[in-house]
């Protein structure tokens, strides 16, 4: 996903905080999030992170899409890819390696899982729905739609994507 800039001064932390924002609206549109659900970001997970995650979301009965970040394929600092931590009953299902997706024509994403696993997610304001089946369109095309979207918004700046509907809390070092 190629969301940064060369020439992009703005920080590391503040690029992240937009980028999360920015997504918030992409997959919600003019929803707000309520309980029961979470977007966190940060870097990559290990198996163990994914594991604390993991149960956090089980002990709190908290769906959560996690935003990692790293270093992209041109060396900036983008979003990287995304998990989906799905509470259902007493199990954690985690989806890795998932990607945002934009249909033609639409006005909110998904979140498309890997290659070769079914469904895709849709964002509810309390939960992450799993919607059978794959999403109308070309998948290449629709990823590649959400990624110039996203690219978008953040090229307008904090301000613009910040319209008071989410609240970002930045990790402790």
């Amino acid at each position: 996903m190629k969301q940064g800039s060369k020439t992009m001064t703005m920080t590391n932390d503040a690029f992240e905080t937009n980028c999360t924002k920015a997504v918030a609206r992409l997959l919600l549109g003019n929803r707000k999030l309520k309980e029961g659900i979470v977007l966190t970001g940060g870097n990559q997970l290990d198996l163990d992170g994914k594991v604390r995650l993991a149960r956090q979301a089980r002990a709190n009965n908290t769906d959560v899409l996690h935003l990692e970040y790293g270093t992209d394929e041109n060396g900036r600092h983008a979003l990287t890819g995304m998990i989906v931590f799905l509470m259902r009953g007493d199990i954690c299902h985690i989806q890795t390696q998932c990607r945002l997706f934009l249909a033609k024509g639409g006005t909110r994403g998904v979140v498309l899982p890997q290659p070769g696993a079914r469904g895709h997610y849709r964002l509810a304001p309390g939960e992450i729905l799993h919607i059978d089946g794959k999403p109308a369109g070309d998948v290449t095309d629709g990823m590649a739609r959400a990624d110039a979207w996203l690219a978008r918004q953040l090229a307008l700046g904090g301000d613009a994507i910040d319209d008071g509907r989410y609240q970002v809390w930045s990790q402790a070092a």
